[in-house]
């Protein structure tokens, strides 16, 4: 995950690398984790370094160069643009001359890609086809120099090219100003020996610093190459950082190797320097702070002997030579608690500025380890103002299915998400359930949330919480695929049609969920499980509550006395049918035991059986019963214990149904329910049995065989009980029973017209 050089850093790494299984993303959770709160977040270096610029980190790295080097042609051509509108020339001459100008530098610079350090590939190609000087004398004499030698390196003439070159450096200052640092780069692109391309490399910073043209940042990448060959770490650090300030985001590898090669040589004078020195200061501090970050449960434990390893000479340079307390201090400490230093982590913490965002929070997580709840969460809420007050807040959560190019923002965000995340677990050992809710879900922790939601919280504690902080549904964004990706785009949201929603090859519904229209929703499912169906719809996604709306009336007329036995027995097979193909989008838990977080297609922790251990548990995975069992070792004690409250109330909220599928469960005792009121031998009956006993017939045989055997028993007049008797099953041959026909013309829905 990080750069690590150092042998007693890589030994140190190795012990603590995380391997991941081939399979689906899960996002993390926090509240199966005993220590989770005392965990160190990922670090974002390359976010370190745009806030060290007091700028937001982009959002992708910011180097989609071209395949070719042809990126560079529009400022080329905008320099020669301006100068040629302060010589007066008119607009349309200006267009001229930069077609020609775009041609020929396309015709030279067309599937070139930048190698080495004195390395430049040649191609002929459309090259071969220029005229001598393609230039001419319309354009300045450097810049066509220029291009002359271009077009003779290009076509195999080195040595004439850089002859051209040489010339334009001998020209007066005056003279050379567009292209003086162009050509040094290319005599050290070119250059036959190592020492030569490293003098023209310094030609090339000198030629930029003295004032000569450089649009396309040619100093800053000069010194970029001659970094590594500097006797002066700290002068290279500086280079590379400029480097880093053109926007050329890559070169953090060298800044952190700079920074690590530093820490393994240990030399006094140089880290006293480095101490004294803003910058180096802090990109050193930053590094450290990227290299220990780990993802893990909790910090490691002092008596880990593999982790040793900590910076002594720096630290002692910085104790002697940094001006305290520390501005970015709090990255030592960090570096040092995640290594479990921590004595010398809570001395660094107080050699820290006190308001810092990053030391507040590392001080809730000593404040925890104190058992001081009330500190704690003092301290969260303080760095979570200051760090959400910035422009770039945006909580979420990391994981590995990230793009690569998008892995600084997702570690960045990952961290705030953590930062929330801690915040949640303290608010709920505190018995500050709302907090605690808001703070997981706002972090990304969807899964703990969603416990907090539908077995915390009473139901009109929950109904209070969506009212104030999720008052409104809202309308879902489109997803935005990127035009090169391999990826369909996601479907847009429809409604589901009620006259529809039972017919073969109806494809499933799909709502692009945020996090205030998933609280709604898992709101509606629970008034929805506890049988308030009137205050369900509410807060039923848009593009389900006409079918909502149908379940109910459908719900209404069931009890509906007034209405035949073969009438209401085609309405609630109605209902059955619904709750079958629907239940998971009306019914199920987001969390244990239907998994809809996870769009229903994977187990998911029963937390309520996790934090029943209020001192902590541990993990068999081959214990009989339950994996969970409470805590043996220190790393499993529960930091915060689980609060007796929090136990509590998972037990006065059940669930009605805590078999995963239950809805379908459910549907199968409608439909039972339905066959109640229809006559024996009915031809009608028999197929509603086989129908729903195949519902849960693959699942859970045993349960699904009361419908066999009624099937057989109440049908066995007609051909399709004598047959199920014969084959002692189901047939699942038969078609699966539509609409009983006593149904109700006016509880039939009808589609709108197609206009």
């Amino acid at each position: 995950m990080n750069l690590r050089v150092v042998p007693g850093l890589v030994a140190w790494v190795s012990c603590l690398t995380v391997t991941h299984a081939c399979g689906p993303f899960f996002p993390d959770t926090v509240l199966d984790k005993p220590q989770a709160a005392l965990g160190v977040p990922p670090v974002s270096y390359l976010a370190g370094l745009y806030r060290m610029e007091g700028m937001p980190l982009p959002s992708n790295r910011g180097e989609q160069v071209d395949a070719t080097m042809l990126s560079q042609i529009p400022l080329e051509a905008a320099e020669l643009s301006e100068l040629w509108k302060r010589e007066g020339l008119s607009a349309e001459l200006i267009a001229q001359r930069l077609q020609h100008y775009t041609g020929v530098r396309t015709s030279l610079l067309s599937n070139l890609t930048d190698i080495g350090i004195s390395d430049f590939p040649t191609q002929q190609g459309a090259a071969a086809q220029l005229p001598e000087r393609p230039l001419g004398a319309d354009f300045p004499a450097d810049v066509s120099d220029y291009v002359e030698a271009a077009r003779l390196y290009a076509i195999g003439r080195s040595e004439d090219a850089r002859s051209l070159w040489k010339g334009i450096l001998e020209k007066p200052e005056a003279e050379r100003r567009l292209r003086s640092t162009w050509a040094a780069w290319m005599l050290a692109k070119t250059a036959p020996t190592q020492g030569e391309c490293l003098e023209w490399y310094r030609r090339v910073a000198k030629e930029a610093a003295d004032g000569s043209s450089d649009v396309l940042k040619l100093g800053p990448a000069a010194k970029a190459w001659l970094a590594p060959f500097s006797e002066d770490p700290i002068a290279a650090l500086h280079d590379f950082y400029e480097v880093f300030r053109t926007g050329k985001t890559s070169v953090e590898v060298d800044l952190r190797r700079t920074a690590e090669e530093m820490m393994a040589n240990a030399d006094p004078e140089t880290l006293a320097k480095a101490a004294a020195d803003p910058l180096a200061r802090h990109l050193i501090n930053l590094h450290l702070q990227a290299a220990f970050d780990q993802p893990r449960e909790g910090p490691i434990t002092a008596s880990d002997e593999e982790i040793r390893w900590k910076p002594d000479a720096w630290l002692s340079a910085l104790q002697a030579h940094a001006p305290l307390p520390l501005d970015d201090g709090s990255r030592i400490a960090w570096a040092l608690y995640a290594t479990a230093h921590f004595e010398e982590a809570h001395h660094w913490l107080d050699l820290s500025v006190q308001d810092d965002p990053l030391a507040l929070w590392l001080r809730a997580k000593f404040d925890l380890r104190a058992g001081n709840l009330d500190a704690a969460n003092q301290h969260l809420s303080e760095s979570i103002k200051k760090l959400s007050a910035a422009g770039d807040w945006n909580p979420s959560q990391w994981g590995d299915d990230v793009d690569n190019d998008l892995r600084d923002v997702a570690l960045d965000q990952g961290a705030q998400g953590r930062l929330l995340g801690d915040a949640g677990i303290v608010a709920l050992a505190r018995e500050d359930y709302s907090q605690a809710l808001e703070s997981l879900r706002q972090g990304g922790f969807d899964e703990d949330a969603a416990y907090l939601a539908e077995r915390v919280l009473s139901t009109d504690e929950l109904l209070q919480h969506v009212r104030v902080h999720a008052p409104k549904w809202q309308s879902p964004e489109p997803a935005a695929v990127p035009s090169d990706s391999d990826h369909e785009p996601e479907p847009e949201r429809h409604d589901i049609d009620p006259a529809e929603c039972l017919t073969v090859g109806e494809d499933s519904w799909y709502e692009r969920i945020t996090r205030d229209n998933r609280l709604r929703w898992q709101l509606a499912r629970r008034l929805a499980r506890e049988n308030r169906l009137g205050e369900a719809g509410e807060f039923m996604p848009m593009g389900l509550r006409s079918l909502w709306a149908h379940y109910v009336t459908l719900d209404t007329a069931a009890h509906d006395q007034t209405l035949s036995a073969q009438a209401r027995a085609a309405i609630v097979w109605r209902q059955a049918r619904i709750h079958r193909h629907w239940g998971a989008e009306l019914f199920s838990t987001d969390t244990s035991p239907d998994g809809g977080i996870h769009g229903w297609d994977f187990e998911v922790t029963d937390l309520a059986n996790v934090r029943s251990f209020q001192d902590g548990w541990s993990l068999d995975w081959e214990a009989e019963s339950s994996p969970y069992a409470p805590a043996e070792f220190p790393g499993e004690r529960a930091i915060p214990i689980i609060s007796r409250d929090e136990a509590r109330r998972v037990e006065s909220h059940p669930l009605p149904n805590t078999g995963r599928f239950h809805y379908r469960y459910v549907a199968a005792d409608l439909a039972w329910e339905a066959a109640k009121l229809l006559p024996d031998n009915d031809p009608q009956l028999a197929p509603l049995y086989n129908t729903a006993g195949q519902w849960i017939s693959g699942r859970d045989p045993e349960a699904a065989d009361r419908f066999y055997q009624a099937m057989v028993k109440r049908c066995k007049e007609t051909d399709l009980g004598r047959a199920a008797d014969k084959k002692r099953w189901f047939l699942q041959e038969l078609e699966p029973q539509g609409e009983l026909s006593e149904l109700p013309e006016s509880l039939l829905p009808k589609s709108p017209p197609v206009e």
